[in-house]
Order: structure tokens, then sequence, then C-alpha cells
């Protein structure tokens, strides 16, 4: 040990959370601080400080290293008072741990408080206004090296944005591009109608909103997977802003199956792929707003209540004003200024859709990232852009004309009559009839 309880380049070590993965005692790293494995091949994050820093442990019982028994004094009086190890997403192996050394100005142990505590948890929340953290070097150590050039607020790349107004809510932001070079919104990135510190973030006790969802139920839709966390702080896949790198994902997956395949014996062999052109679903550019009304209507918009979008109504996620929004926004024959989408990504990554379709306001319905994606979760498994879905109304009359007629529509004797209604799925780009059905009507 080295002065005040820190290690030292004589006695170097690593730390690693483990988990026994399948109970026999295979354990597997699961969690480390940012840098400890920048010296091994197998490890992929090695973006982290360098070695030789301290890192202030516990005192021990004995010089063997004893730990000793734990008493709840050690939590404000002990080492590593006043420094204290977070994570900025407990769930992320990403970016690792890092040391806040921000002085303790409370009795309540930084260990029991989370990263970006509310008033009441912190009563001296004026001092850490964007969460623990600041200068690096000063405030926090053992950061990313790409934030060590810059204050670092850990708690801030909840949002990955730029600061919000009004600024009670948060002055300053942690912000990161992706290997891309874009800066890609997190999930608490549009702020609700709360203003006190550490609103509209998962370190908000007042409303759970905010908060992870955990599914635990199978797919419904393709859109869904947008509960799914990405292993970055506070960021599941993101189906709700323009700059998704994840949008794509709904051309790809399906829920449903590809149609039964047997063999010359008529014995099921397994399920086929699933068409590229499927008929019947509805098309996003379609001019007939009822259709998309009769898709969002009861759509659910909270797993949590669970909170659905009203059928009728005129409010920005009621369904009318839903499906209004998507036909004026992809339909010339409704919008002159309008263009048409070519997939079903486009509903998420076309410049200012997301936001058209459901406008940003200071309201659950309207900030909740999750509860954002209702348009994507209603839309991804019953729609697609370039299938023409055609209703043809055909009355077919028999009969004979009168003798000397002279009239085609007026001399005609209707001896029988055949009601028919056609349904044809036609393939925009090609003209190609995709599929047929034809139903009697019988009146």
């Amino acid at each position: 040990m080295g002065a005040n309880g820190s290690t030292t380049t004589a006695n170097r070590f690593n730390a690693t959370l483990e988990v026994d993965a399948t109970g026999t005692g295979t354990w597997v790293p699961y969690n480390h601080f940012v840098g400890i494995a920048d010296t091994n091949p197998n490890y992929s994050f090695r973006d982290s400080w360098v070695s030789d820093a301290a890192l202030p442990v516990r005192q021990s019982a004995s010089l063997t290293g004893t730990p000793q028994a734990f008493a709840s004094s050690q939590l404000t009086t002990e080492v590593p008072a006043p420094a204290v190890y977070m994570k900025a997403d407990p769930r992320a192996t990403r970016f690792g741990i890092f040391q806040s050394d921000t002085p303790l100005t409370t009795a309540k142990s930084r260990l029991v408080l989370p990263v970006w505590p509310s008033p009441t948890d912190y009563p001296t929340v004026t001092t850490v206004p964007n969460g623990f953290g600041g200068a690096v070097g000063t405030d926090v150590e053992h950061v990313p090296n790409r934030f060590s050039s810059a204050a670092y607020y850990p708690a801030t790349l909840s949002v990955n944005g730029a600061a919000d107004s009004p600024l009670v809510r948060y002055n300053a932001t942690t912000t990161y591009a992706d290997n891309d070079g874009i800066t890609r919104l997190a999930d608490a990135v549009y702020p609700g109608a709360a203003t006190t510190t550490g609103s509209s973030t998962p370190y908000y006790t007042t409303s759970t909103s905010y908060h992870p969802i955990m599914l635990n139920r199978p797919f419904r839709n393709v859109a869904e997977l947008g509960y799914a966390f990405r292993d970055l702080p506070w960021k599941t896949l993101d189906f709700f802003t323009e700059k998704s790198a994840d949008a794509g994902l709904l051309d790809v997956f399906t829920i449903n199956d590809g149609p039964a395949l047997f063999d010359s014996n008529g014995n099921f062999t397994g399920m086929g792929a699933v068409p590229t052109m499927p008929a019947g679903s509805v098309n996003l550019n379609t001019t007939q707003a009822a259709q998309l009304q009769a898709i969002f209507a009861g759509s659910i918009l909270s797993e949590i209540g669970p909170t659905t979008v009203n059928p009728t109504g005129a409010g920005a996620t009621d369904a009318p004003v839903l499906a209004a929004n998507v036909v004026n926004a992809t339909n010339p024959n409704v919008n002159p200024a309008a263009v048409p989408m070519q997939n079903r990504s486009e509903l998420v990554t076309r410049s200012g859709l997301p936001t058209t379709i459901l406008p940003r306001a200071a309201n659950d319905k309207q900030s909740v990232k999750a509860q954002r994606e209702v348009v994507a979760r209603a839309t991804s498994s019953v729609s697609q852009s370039r299938v023409w879905n055609l209703l043809i109304d055909v009355v077919a009359q028999s009969g004979h004309y009168k003798p000397n007629a002279t009239s085609l529509p007026n001399d005609f004797m209707v001896e029988g009559q055949q009601h028919y209604w056609v349904h044809l799925a036609i393939d925009r780009l090609s003209g190609q009839v995709i599929d047929k059905q034809i139903e009697v009507v019988n009146e």
C-alpha cells in the first residue's frame, strides 16, 4: 500500500468482476476498471487510461490482507472516502468504472447514492447539478481517453446530447461519438416537464417513465427490439431518432414465418423464407389515413400501466392524428411536398420525420423514448412500402338486348347478376401481380 491506503507501482493488481456462467465454476469476466485489461489482446475495450494510477482501497485487518468486518462508519470515515468508484450505467461494460474524488459534503455516502442524485438524496445537490463528475484528474479519475481532455459527467451519458434548457435540469454534458464519428442521442435526450436536477433521466426516482423496461415476454413486433439494451450507458436500440444506426433492422427482421414446406410425400419439413413483397400489408405511402388509424388504435404506448393509443381524438398521440401525419409526410397525392418512403427504416431515419409524425413536447407520451417508439412498433410488422393492395368491386350481369335495341346501357335486359370483390397485390416497381383473391359477395 502507498499513502492514504492507495496501491503503488510495486503492488499492482487487476480488479475484474466475474460471474459463474454455468454454475459449475466457469467464471466469465463481465466488468472491469477502465484500462486494467489494456495489455490483454483478448479484450476489445482498449480506449482507456494507462497504468500506475493509484486506486484507493479499504484497509485490511492485518498485513496478510484479511478484510475487516464491515461497519456502516466505513462508508464515510475510511478510504476510499472521499474517493468512490461508480459506473455510468450498472448494466454496461463499456467505459468501465470511474473514480469520483468530489469532496463528500453530506453524511450520506456516495456508495449508496446514484451517479446523478436527487435533492432528496443529496441535500447539497447544487454542488452536483450534472451528477457526480467534473475535471479529469481533479474531480474524477480512471476515465476513458476519449474523455480525458474534458470534464467527465458520466450520468449525462444518458442524454449524450447538448445541455438542456432550463439549466436547472443540467448545464453541462459529456458526449461521445460512435466509431463512424456520429454522436447519437441516448434514451433520455428529450426532457419532460420536470425541471429538477436529474429529471427525465433513469436516475429520477420521482417517475419511472425513463427507467429501462424489462419486457419479460415474447416480441410482438420487430420494433420491440427497441427495448433491447445495446451495452452503452443508458442506450437501447434506437427507433426514435433520425440518426439511428438500428433502423435497418425494421427491414431485415420479422416475427412471421414463411409458408410451410413439404417434401414429395407430403411430410412437413419446416417453414420457408418470408416473401420479400408480402400481399395484404399496409403501404406506408397510402392515401387512406383510415388504414393507418386502425393500426395505431389501441397500440401500447407504455408497458408500465399499460397506456394505449386512443382510437379517436385530436391529441398528438391519438390514432387519427398519427395516421394523418404519416400520410401528409409521405404521400405526394395528399401533400405535394411529400416524398414517398422507400422502406420501413425511413420511418425513423428520414430527416425530421420522427418529430413530424410525433412532435416533441414536455410530457411522457411525447418525450419518453419507449413511448415515442409506438409509431415504429405499431407499423413495423404490418407495413411495407412497395406493394399496392387494390380492391376491385365487380358486378357481372347476364341477359339480352331488346329487339331493335339502340342503347347499350338502356336496352339491356338483366336476367342474372353476380357480385365479386377482386383483391390484387401489385409490385409498384415492376407491375407484377404477386397475389390475387376473388371473393363472392352474397347480398
